[in-house]
């Protein structure tokens, strides 16, 4: 099986704080996680120009995540950078060097010409949905569907559900829609945990993935396939190797994935009486569509 995986555990200005974010979230059996930092591009007239406050992750500074990788020979931690993007006149910065020199690259559009922007041609592999509001768009089959064959992944992120009350009923209404447009395929779910107490275990966020609609295999592959996938999107995207604190590049993902796919083959059996429905979260019968083609966050 695939590890758990968590690749939203927020990059904070102390570095000790961060690594104790990292230490919490191996505790608790993420196995795979993402470092995330949250950026917005100025809007700068000039095209060739880039904001100078970016900069990549410097893994020197986490002496303490070198120690637990040492204790930890399984643990693999990345760089991911969020972009939110509010203006097309930032688009063309995601090609910069630094913002490509980030192991997994998200953006969170905030208009609806942008989110159909990042479903269709932008070289991401993430993209996550800022759902502790109303959504300013709608989701449609069309736009979500060619996200999910171009590979790239949508995020759910559920700590915003354990602040307050109105972002949970904001977040679980979004989840639900997402969950229907996209079929349950290629959906990850995160922590986005600023502190220790924004974790949940792994099989908490599977019963979580319940309550979003998942079914059970789907909700599965959402802390774990799924995760791994987008591993895979960024080194495609990338196009070379990338070394990660581990010292291991992310081609070392397809033996993982060989061996995973020979478990599997051992327990088939084990699978026959189970519900239809693929690891990679597609519905039984991905032909279904709900009589509303539209769905807006009421």
């Amino acid at each position: 099986m695939a590890a758990f995986a968590d690749l939203n555990v927020v990059h904070l200005k102390n570095p000790r704080e961060t690594e104790k974010l990292v230490s919490k979230a191996l505790k608790l059996g993420f196995e795979t996680i993402a470092i995330c930092q949250t950026y917005r591009f100025k809007k700068e007239k000039k095209k060739g120009q880039t904001a100078d406050k970016l900069a990549p992750l410097n893994w020197d500074d986490f002496p303490a995540i070198q120690d637990l990788k040492k204790t930890h020979p399984k643990l693999k931690v990345y760089s991911r950078l969020t972009v939110q993007l509010d203006d097309q006149s930032q688009v063309h910065q995601l090609s910069s060097d630094v913002v490509q020199s980030f192991d997994i690259l998200a953006v969170q559009p905030a208009t609806e010409k942008l989110f159909q922007q990042a479903c269709k041609t932008l070289e991401i592999d993430i993209i996550s949905l800022d759902m502790t509001d109303r959504l300013p768009f709608f989701l449609k089959f069309p736009t979500v569907n060619a996200a999910i064959e171009r590979g790239v992944h949508f995020e759910i992120t559920y700590s915003p559900a354990l602040r307050d009350p109105t972002q949970r009923k904001n977040l679980i209404s979004t989840a639900l829609d997402l969950v229907v447009f996209a079929k349950g395929k290629n959906i990850i779910v995160s922590s986005g945990a600023e502190n220790e107490l924004d974790f949940r275990g792994p099989y908490d966020i599977i019963n979580l993935g319940l309550l979003f609609n998942f079914k059970e295999e789907q909700s599965k592959a959402a802390v774990t396939k799924n995760c791994r996938a987008v591993l895979f999107r960024a080194e495609a995207r990338k196009g070379t190797e990338r070394s990660v604190i581990s010292g291991k590049v992310l081609t070392k993902l397809e033996a993982e994935n060989e061996e995973d796919i020979a478990s599997e083959g051992n327990n088939d059996d084990d699978h026959d009486d189970e519900e239809e429905g693929s690891s990679d979260g597609s519905y039984e019968g991905d032909n279904y569509e709900p009589k509303e083609k539209k769905s807006k966050v009421v």
